[in-house]
């Protein structure tokens, strides 16, 4: 299996960079993954940042590098990233490679209470009631109401002050952006449902995970709020451990 070990591409949401998916990746190195945590330009960067500008820099700094090496890439999506995550796949699914003959590629997406939308959908119309109920702005910079409620309701509040302060602006323009590409329809895909997710409530998960259609998405659940990663990093290694080892063996 060595040889076949997919290196793990975590991706965390709005507001939120990379580091804030390390407890995970730390868990998943130990048993033997390389695992890459992604800070998106719209989470603290150019506020002008596009969902398109996060997609093309996950292509340029991962998805290209990675499968010129031949690697075998599993997305973790979370949140909002679910969006430009989706995108970045665009001609580095493991079936289009492999119809050029080249080796590597994307073989799995897992979905971590994030948002999995069909072609032409923005973040903002895919909002029941808009954006006013989640956050606020400041010019071209976005931030969130409410995020100790909505994001750390199953943290201590020591852990949830840490992770409060850590916490970025997002950029404005990438809520904006439609989804071009459904990657989830040329790669196996999972869905992680978090059951106590004050933010993204469990029923609009669920309803996301059947839009490829009836089976197309395998789903799993933990007991846990919106950063599952942090409240539970041991289960949510446990899943993208489960889809990586699916992903290969197909």
């Amino acid at each position: 299996m060595a040889t076949k070990i997919p290196t793990i591409l975590l991706i965390p949401g709005s507001w939120h960079q990379g580091p804030t998916f390390e407890p995970v990746a730390n868990l998943l190195r130990a048993r033997g993954y390389v695992a890459e945590t992604v800070t998106l330009p719209s989470a603290g960067g150019p506020p002008s940042s596009t969902a398109t500008d996060d997609a093309n820099y996950i292509q340029d700094n991962y998805l290209k590098p990675l499968v010129a090496q031949g690697k075998s890439i599993v997305i973790v999506m979370h949140s909002y990233s679910g969006l430009p995550g989706t995108e970045s796949v665009r001609g580095f699914a493991r079936k289009d490679l492999a119809a050029q003959d080249k080796s590597g590629g994307v073989v799995g997406l897992l979905y971590e209470s994030a948002l999995l939308l069909p072609a032409g959908t923005s973040v903002v119309s895919a909002l029941p009631g808009g954006l006013d109920s989640f956050m606020e702005l400041d010019g071209d910079k976005m931030y969130p109401k409410n995020p100790r409620e909505r994001f750390y309701n199953d943290l201590d509040d020591q852990t949830a002050e840490k992770y409060l302060d850590a916490m970025v602006y997002q950029a404005a323009p990438c809520v904006q952006t439609p989804l071009t590409y459904e990657a989830y329809r040329d790669v196996p895909t999972s869905y992680l449902l978090c059951t106590k997710d004050a933010g993204f409530p469990i029923v609009a998960q669920q309803m996301m995970a059947k839009i490829p259609g009836e089976g197309a998405v395998r789903t799993y659940s933990i007991d846990a709020g919106h950063f599952a990663m942090l409240s539970q990093p041991e289960a949510v290694a446990d899943v993208i451990h489960q889809v990586a080892e699916a992903a290969v063996s197909v």
